[in-house]
């Protein structure tokens, strides 16, 4: 029916509705309705890649003098001192006066820096600090041992003891952990420490690692797991050799020269 206008009436319009409903769908949506029932695809985010750690190196004071006259006090020699100082490995800083002990890659680009305050108890890493490049210094030449100490002044502590008896402290490779070894109870399940890994996967010659830690509880349980740990996942022999007397080797060395031992608390705070 249309109206007067020649215009289909509202009744046919309802009546080709129901028709056009009744008809088969296109060929197309035929095609495509499986589709519909699909489920979306799974958000799949992109990997986060890791950002280089930016290392914020403390200012350099002038001169060193009151780091020197610190590692003085611990008995450590002039030769180990000018060493490092020269090779940027150590330096006094601006305007705290700490001693700032500094760890390199292969390159010898800062990535970690340990500050120990002078005359107070204040110890801690520099912001963006890398642990797997603690300080650390090689051997001179070719050698296939490590000698793995707990901190800074334990390595350079050392290192005086072999020139006291006439060795030469450079023929071996020297690293210091950064902070305290703590493994899980169950052995399996711990990390060697990021430095150590880090280090022998870049001198691949070493063959031989001494645990030099210290001569406590704390210590012993630390030295027999990186042990363990070291000799079922590297081709390496692993040796524990605490210091003859004292709590550590700077003790050692103190008792040595009859310098006075460090305080325990002070001595805590540096870890």
């Amino acid at each position: 029916m249309a109206n007067s206008e020649g215009r289909p009436t509202r009744l046919k319009i309802k009546m080709n509705i129901r028709y056009i409903s009744r008809k088969a769908p296109p060929p197309f949506v035929l095609f495509h309705m499986p589709n519909l029932s699909a489920a979306p695809p799974a958000f799949a985010p992109a990997p986060k890649t890791q950002k280089e750690k930016v290392l914020l190196l403390p200012q350099v004071n002038r001169s060193a003098t009151h780091a020197v006259e610190y590692l003085h006090r611990r008995g450590i020699d002039d030769e180990l001192i000018d060493f490092c100082i020269q090779t940027s490995r150590l330096y006094e800083s601006y305007p705290y006066h700490n001693v700032v002990f500094v760890g390199m890659d292969a390159d010898g680009k800062p990535r970690y820096a340990n500050q120990r305050g002078i005359g107070s108890d204040f110890i801690g890493d520099a912001n963006g600090s890398d642990k797997h490049y603690s300080f650390g210094i090689p051997a001179a030449a070719a050698s296939d041992t490590l000698h793995l100490f707990e901190s800074a002044v334990d390595l350079l502590s050392y290192g005086t003891l072999q020139k006291l008896d006439g060795k030469d402290w450079r023929s071996e490779n020297l690293l210091s952990l950064a902070g305290v070894y703590k493994p899980r109870a169950n052995i399996e399940e711990s990390s060697l420490p990021a430095a150590l890994v880090r280090y022998l996967t870049e001198h691949p010659p070493i063959r031989h690692v001494v645990l030099r830690l210290d001569n406590d509880a704390t210590g012993r349980i630390a030295a027999a797991t990186i042990q363990t740990l070291l000799t079922k996942r590297y081709a390496v022999t692993a040796e524990i050799r605490p210091p003859a007397q004292g709590k550590d080797y700077n003790d050692c060395l103190c008792l040595r020269l009859g310098l006075p031992i460090t305080k325990r608390g002070e001595r805590n705070k540096e870890r």
